[in-house]
């Protein structure tokens, strides 16, 4: 096996115990949604199957947010273990280099971020259809309500360039959260998000006094191109100042950032 191999093994052998549990939470929270439905919607409803499909679709659209925040925390809380003194020795001493021991550990958040995040989604509708099936009312699934709300092409709502733009901003967001996890010692959601909400202020404000808005364009797809360009520089803007940032870890920091 390679030293990177060992490295991801590392990583997922100590990891497993809290990815097992961060599933474990998400699944109990898509089960309190369809619960929270049920309860809300019960009584709204004559004939009481008609439930079935508002309880699915509302199910779905908070199950998108929450599994994003979640992917967020588990980029933002990714080296929470490292900030400990006689963890960040031993993993600072491990016989690989920083782009090995970086790398490994971003696909672990990757691996993370699905178990957790995606498959107790699909565990707690299998166990939604059951107990429909159970009371008598029409079996249907909310997984193709949650996949509705994924960005896709909707016209003439939507265009590719829109459902791209999209993406890329999710990512770049995320790479940000990534970027947090790896400055601050503490708080690291918290911090982050509280820095997030006020960048995004000051750049909105900044773009509105600007004028942007009012810049003619030829056609809107040039809207899209420049998000899309935008995106992907703070994607790489934002990944390269986290493995900057993590190659020039010390022992001994900041009481509250890595530096």
């Amino acid at each position: 096996m390679t030293r990177f191999g060992r490295v991801l093994k590392l990583d997922f052998t100590e990891g497993l115990k809290p990815m097992m549990w961060g599933a474990l939470c998400m699944l109990l929270l898509y089960l309190f949604f369809f619960w929270f439905a049920w309860n809300i919607g019960f009584h709204s409803f004559e004939p009481k199957n008609q439930i079935v499909d508002p309880v699915c679709e509302s199910v779905g659209a908070f199950s998108m947010i929450a599994m994003y925040i979640y992917f967020l925390i588990t980029a933002c809380t990714l080296y929470r273990g490292e900030q400990k003194k006689q963890q960040r020795i031993a993993w600072l001493m491990l016989p690989a280099s920083n782009l090995e021991k970086f790398t490994s550990r971003w696909i672990y958040m990757l691996v993370f971020s699905i178990v957790g995040g995606l498959l107790p989604f699909f565990v707690a509708d299998l166990v939604h259809m059951g107990y429909l099936g159970m009371i008598g009312f029409p079996v249907k699934d909310a997984t193709s309500y949650f996949f509705n709300f994924f960005p896709h092409v909707r016209e003439p709502y939507e265009t590719l360039s829109d459902v791209i733009g999209l993406y890329f901003c999710y990512v770049a967001i995320h790479s940000f959260f990534l970027l947090g996890g790896v400055f601050f010692k503490k708080f690291h959601f918290i911090v982050t998000s509280a820095v997030f909400v006020i960048g995004f202020i000051t750049i909105s404000v900044t773009a509105n006094t600007l004028g942007y808005r009012n810049i003619p364009t030829p056609e809107c797809i040039w809207d899209d191109i420049i998000a899309i360009v935008f995106a992907a520089c703070l994607i790489t803007l934002f990944t390269w100042l986290a493995y900057r940032l993590f190659c020039r870890w010390q022992v001994i920091t900041h009481k509250f950032a890595n530096v």
